[in-house]
């Protein structure tokens, strides 16, 4: 009985964190659907579309990041590791340079 409940309880995590990332996805696709949109619409003023892109950006990286930190983690390998933190950081790095 308390071994169902263990196994419950761990696949209701997994469905909620499985939620929350689509949810959020989701919310990044919306972005830069939005910013694409508006991109067409005012072709001369693209202020609020990149603002929009720049949202949907964000969040894409933020996935990826986040996804590719499990697979490294379930892979002990020190490689895996190393190259990770060398991409996330290349990536944070130029981001910010690029933006600012």
């Amino acid at each position: 009985m308390l071994n169902n409940n263990l196994q419950e309880n761990k696949n209701s995590k997994k469905i909620n964190f499985n939620s929350v990332l689509s949810f959020i996805a989701f919310i990044g696709i919306g972005c830069i659907a939005i910013a694409l949109i508006l991109t067409l619409v005012f072709e001369n003023d693209v202020t609020l579309s990149n603002v929009f892109r720049t949202i949907g950006e964000v969040i894409a990286y933020l996935i990826s990041i986040f996804l590719a930190f499990f697979w490294v983690k379930t892979h002990p390998n020190k490689a895996w590791l190393v190259c990770y933190v060398i991409f996330v950081v290349t990536i944070v790095v130029l981001y910010i340079l690029r933006v600012f």
